[in-house]
């Protein structure tokens, strides 16, 4: 899944997504300041949240499958 940090501001670097940048789960939240990209395995919601766990609300922009097997090699930042 490609993500354009011109859109996603907070990846900076471009390649592999930061493992410490993706978090996945059921209900998923971000649980510290570079979770950026979340993936909600219960309802398939991808969403960015751009200041991870800061007061900030996480932006559902994508939906998937649910229960996906994502991890951050999934994604490539340009």
């Amino acid at each position: 899944i490609e993500l354009e940090n011109a859109i996603f501001a907070s990846l900076s670097s471009t390649g592999t997504l930061a493992a410490g940048s993706f978090r996945s789960g059921a209900a998923v939240v971000a649980a510290d300041g570079d979770d950026f990209i979340l993936y909600d395995t219960a309802s398939g919601a991808l969403s960015y949240d751009a200041d991870g766990n800061g007061a900030g609300a996480a932006v559902p922009f994508a939906t998937l499958g649910i229960g996906l097997a994502l991890s951050s090699a999934d994604f490539l930042v340009t």
